[in-house]
């Protein structure tokens, strides 16, 4: 069965309590074609609230949210006015161009909570809680909102591996997460059916292996979303010690004295480091001899030597030798040779012939004699403990150095940047010693070790399925999720094969200058240059188009058009990364486009997006009323903008006075 395209068009919201002016904003959609929109506010006036108020308007964050989580949002977007007690957001929609949806969010800021009411259509009676369309309800899931609400950082982690970006949004917006569903589905049904056969076996011990069954579950549930926080936290931390080190190169190549301080510590710091080395190297190699730890255990090893081969002949040597001994008619004594003396001989030669041992006792031996008894190993250590405390010295001048000059900014940033060292080895030392450290029986049963906690998930489940009787039941069901998982990996991959051929098709229209293709996106987004050879990165500007075709591309093949939303489009791109994303956008994407911009951010990007619109496209306009905006006043009554609309904010959709309207006096 084809399922039928959904369209979910954005037609508008309110907004009062909140960092944002207290204003209505509409968005006109003439005749059903106008799907272009941008909203422009200064710096510091709600932009990025507006952004995540609408995200959090399509899922319940009290499903999806901890308590510390809601809180931490509704200290980002409360009033600066303490007098105000709570927040009320209300969106507005249309489904299909046919029916009216209002969803209205109050944040309370006493009680810090967060309360969803619904509307249907046009009648006027709220619905308690968020009530979607059932239709889009199995759409629109947290993964799905953080895709098509999105910003430049989103842009930039989909080019990392750890995060597994593309695949989990390839598999949230084609709903290859329906196969998960089926899984699922399937062990409910093995734990049903193992509860029949419980009722009848009445086993008390299996009640209890199902007991701890589940409760495994649930802790091993916890430590997956653990592990995704700590992993993302680790790639955040590890953005901000990269973006502190560059502001950091910055002053030092700005001020020549910082820098010629910070390299004259930093080169004594490595000399200590490298002596501290080689002292390291001379105290391993002496100590991990045992002739070293004291007289008795050296002497004895040198007896050892002494006797280890005595009387032995290399057998390829020894085994000719005494086959001519016994061959002659006289003995080595001078005696003349007897029967009996040939059978002695032949018979006690192997105790003075070497085997395949003698390859392996001889640098025994070797090792043994060649040992230098080192009288001074008091000196040794001393000079390893003396060089260690130098170079910690060194790392100590070295530090206040860094952290200690006479830019206050250089030196906030160097404190910041070991905070963030510090921070990283934690959440680095949990993911490695912890999380990914290999199965150990000895594992406590609060155990946050992945590997041993699904080695103890696996026994528990096949000692129920024996115990329950259900071995069978259970083969056949691990089977077909075994098949099901096959289909997710091979349809995971022709989606993304075919999302690499229609991105590259457009590399030579939105990256005229120099040609970057897509090589691979498993995990993460790969380039490659033309002639096929991998390619380590590229500008910010480039990533940002890439990406853009890559979002556009999975969004166009979901059966619900759901709003592109995104928050500062074209921050930090060239005037040709503008342009290029600006008529990307027009040709690629065929739903609804808002973009929030800031004044600055127009050129070479509105203007561009006007024209290859015919201007068909709203361009909305909203600012604070204030003592520093009265220029802003003054300009939008020329043009005939309804400023008194509201008390402390004014919303213009004039387009000429967006393209005018500028912070600046």
């Amino acid at each position: 069965m084809i399922e039928k395209n959904i369209e979910l068009k954005i037609t508008g919201w309110t907004y009062s309590g909140f960092k944002t002016p207290d204003v209505s904003v509409e968005i006109p959609d003439n005749n059903n074609t106008r799907n272009f929109t941008l909203l422009q506010m200064l710096s510091g006036e709600g932009k990025t609230t507006t952004l995540n108020l609408i995200r959090n308007s399509f899922f319940d964050m009290n499903k999806n949210f901890n308590s510390n989580e809601i809180k931490k949002f509704i200290e980002a977007i409360r009033s600066d006015n303490p007098e105000i007690i709570e927040g009320v957001f209300e969106i507005k929609f249309k489904l299909n161009n046919n029916i009216n949806y209002r969803i209205k969010v109050t944040y309370d800021y006493i009680e810090v909570r967060v309360s969803y009411e619904t509307i249907q259509g046009d009648s006027t009676g709220y619905n308690s809680g968020l009530i979607l369309p059932n239709n889009i309800t199995r759409y629109i899931t947290p993964e799905f909102i953080n895709t098509t609400f999105f910003d430049l950082e989103l842009t930039e982690r989909l080019y990392e591996g750890d995060k597994q970006q593309t695949d989990k949004i390839i598999n949230t917006l084609c709903k290859l997460d329906y196969l998960d569903e089926v899984s699922n589905s399937l062990e409910i049904f093995l734990k049903e059916f193992r509860k029949k056969n419980q009722g009848k076996l009445k086993d008390n011990e299996l009640i209890q292996r199902e007991l701890a069954y589940e409760k495994i579950k649930i802790h091993f549930k916890q430590v997956e979303i653990k592990s995704q926080k700590q992993i993302e936290t680790r790639s955040n931390i590890n953005k901000k010690i990269k973006e502190i080190e560059t502001s950091l190169e910055k002053i030092q190549n700005e001020k020549s004295e910082i820098k010629e301080k910070i390299f004259k510590a930093k080169e004594n710091l490595d000399n200590k480091n490298e002596t501290l080395r080689e002292s390291l190297i001379l105290a391993f190699n002496y100590i991990k001899n045992p002739m070293t730890l004291n007289d008795d255990l050296k002497n004895e090893l040198l007896f050892f030597e002494e006797n280890l081969t005595k009387k032995r002949i290399p057998k390829g040597v020894g085994e000719a030798f005494f086959d001519e001994i016994i061959e002659s008619n006289e003995c080595l004594c001078g005696h003349a040779m007897t029967s009996k003396m040939r059978e002695n001989i032949l018979k006690n030669k192997e105790l003075h012939l070497d085997k395949e041992n003698f390859s392996i006792l001889n640098p025994i031996k070797t090792s043994i004699k060649n040992f230098e008894d080192n009288k001074e190993a008091q000196t040794l250590f001393n000079t390893l403990i003396k060089n260690e405390r130098e170079a910690n010295i060194a790392k100590n001048e070295f530090d206040k150095v860094y952290q200690d000059t006479a830019d206050e900014i250089f030196n906030n940033l160097s404190i910041e940047k070991e905070r963030c060292l510090k921070e990283l080895e934690e959440v680095d030392n949990w993911i490695k010693n912890i999380y990914e450290k290999p199965y150990d029986p000895r594992d406590p049963p609060n155990t946050e070790c992945k590997k041993t906690l699904e080695r103890r998930i696996s026994d528990l489940d096949n000692e129920i399925n024996e115990r329950s009787k259900t071995l069978t039941e259970a083969k056949k069901i691990n089977k077909l999720k075994e098949w099901l998982n096959n289909v997710k990996k091979i349809s995971l991959n022709k989606i993304s094969v075919k999302i690499i051929e229609d991105i590259n098709k457009e590399v030579k229209r939105v990256l005229p200058l120099e040609k970057i293709y897509v090589d691979n996106i498993k995990d993460k987004i790969t380039l490659k240059k033309a002639d096929g050879k991998k390619r380590s990165g590229a500008s910010r500007g480039q990533m940002a188009r890439i990406a853009y075709l890559f979002l556009i591309n999975l969004l166009n093949r979901s059966n619900l058009k759901f709003p592109l939303i995104v928050d500062s489009p074209v921050t930090a791109l060239d005037s040709i990364g503008r342009s290029e994303i600006a008529k990307g956008l027009v040709k690629d994407h065929n739903g609804q486009y808002i973009g929030f911009i800031f004044d600055v951010e127009k050129e070479q990007f509105s203007e561009i997006l006007e024209k290859e619109l015919s201007n068909n496209i709203n361009l909305i306009t909203v600012f604070h009323k204030s003592e520093d905006s009265k220029h802003m006043l003054e300009l939008a009554k020329s043009h005939e903008i309804d400023t008194e609309k509201f008390e402390n904010g004014v919303v213009s959709y004039n387009s000429i006075f967006f393209n005018k309207f500028t912070g600046v006096k």
